[in-house]
């Protein structure tokens, strides 16, 4: 399952972290957008060197323009063509700040799913824990039974 696909499924309290790392630097619009391509690309690479940035940058452009020609609902549409022209604006200068920002949002995702993936992990266990303990409980406290 994509990372993105697994971040939509977390709890409204991880979505909240999820939603404070993205903003008018690299808007959610784009992360849900492209999420396949955007997960299929070396941004950490790409943060630091200057060539693969810019391939980088104008793909991520020439895909923005392949979703928003397929999108129906005019908005949507409208919506994207602003969004490319602020990407434009802000890195066409600079793609490494673009892939910088990428790569850490990519890196902040995995660090929720990481911490979440933790939490499950320890209601599994405090739940498989619970059934023996409340069974040592009881047998503990009844009469004549050593602990």
């Amino acid at each position: 399952m994509s990372q993105w696909k697994q971040i939509q499924q977390l709890e409204i309290r991880l979505l909240e972290h999820v939603d404070y790392l993205y903003d008018d630097n690299f808007p959610m619009d784009i992360r849900q957008g492209l999420s396949s391509w955007i997960e299929a690309q070396d941004w950490d690479t790409a943060a630091n060197d200057e060539s693969m940035a810019g391939v980088l940058f104008t793909s991520l452009l020439s895909q923005l323009d392949r979703v928003r020609s397929h999108e129906q609902n005019f908005l949507q549409r409208h919506n994207m063509k602003i969004i490319q022209q602020q990407l434009q604006v802000k890195y066409t200068s600079n793609p490494m700040v673009m892939a910088r920002v990428i790569s850490t949002c990519l890196r902040e995702e995995r660090r929720i799913l990481s911490s979440a993936c933790m939490q499950e992990q320890v209601c599994h266990l405090s739940q498989r824990e619970s059934p023996s303990s409340s069974f040592i409980m009881s047998a503990a406290g009844k009469p004549g039974n050593p602990i």
